[in-house]
């Protein structure tokens, strides 16, 4: 098996894993204990470190990961691209054609008047919960940095980041875990079908 198959077979086994524990936690727990859960369990360091790692799926990094490869990866850059525009499409499709009503959870738990904590500094939205966008972004876009990497401790590195942006999304009350399961199922498999297609197929056919 070569690096780049392990390293993909690494990242996919760690999606795997991240869907399966979200899955266990939707079927589990209602949304008000998946909810109180996560937000009863904060800290200060965890502020910080969950709103960097939300960051990390917002315009800057892939863009900059597309002009990247652009320059040092050129096969890469038309799979990237259009994996980030199926994403895209997809997420914000669902979001505002299909599910426009979707409540998140400041505003779906509004009638209880609970203590949430929030976290200082973040504004949290109200409507388009479902899906994750950020985890959408995040697993796409760290599919492709797995990839380049060709190893598979810097495949699960990859995969651990994609899980923690998935996380911040909860933790600072923007999404239900079963937004962010569905977001990180399009990310992923957008760019995992855009990849064999575009480019192990042709590779295979080729050899």
């Amino acid at each position: 098996m070569t690096q780049s198959k392990k390293s993909l077979w690494t990242f996919s086994l760690a999606f795997l894993a991240f869907e399966s524990l979200c899955i266990a936690v939707i079927c589990q727990f209602s949304r008000l204990e998946q909810m109180t859960w996560v937000n009863a369990h904060h800290a200060d360091w965890a502020d910080y470190l969950f709103r960097f790692l939300t960051s990390l799926a917002e315009i800057f990094l892939p863009i900059a990961l597309a002009v990247n490869l652009y320059r040092k990866k050129h096969t890469f850059f038309i799979p990237y691209l259009t994996s980030y525009a199926v994403s895209t499409l997809l997420v914000q499709g669902i979001k505002h054609l299909i599910f426009p009503n979707s409540l998140r959870p400041i505003a779906f738990f509004e009638q209880l008047h609970l203590p949430w904590y929030l976290v200082p500094g973040v504004e949290v939205h109200t409507q388009n919960s479902f899906p994750s966008g950020h985890t959408a972004a995040a697993w796409f876009m760290f599919f492709w940095f797995a990839l380049l990497g060709k190893s598979r401790s810097w495949s699960l590195g990859m995969a651990i980041l994609a899980m923690g942006v998935g996380y911040s999304r909860m933790y600072l009350m923007q999404h239900f875990p079963i937004d962010v399961a569905v977001g990180a199922g399009i990310g992923f498999l957008s760019s995992a079908l855009v990849y064999y297609f575009m480019l192990y197929k042709p590779h295979a056919n080729h050899v």
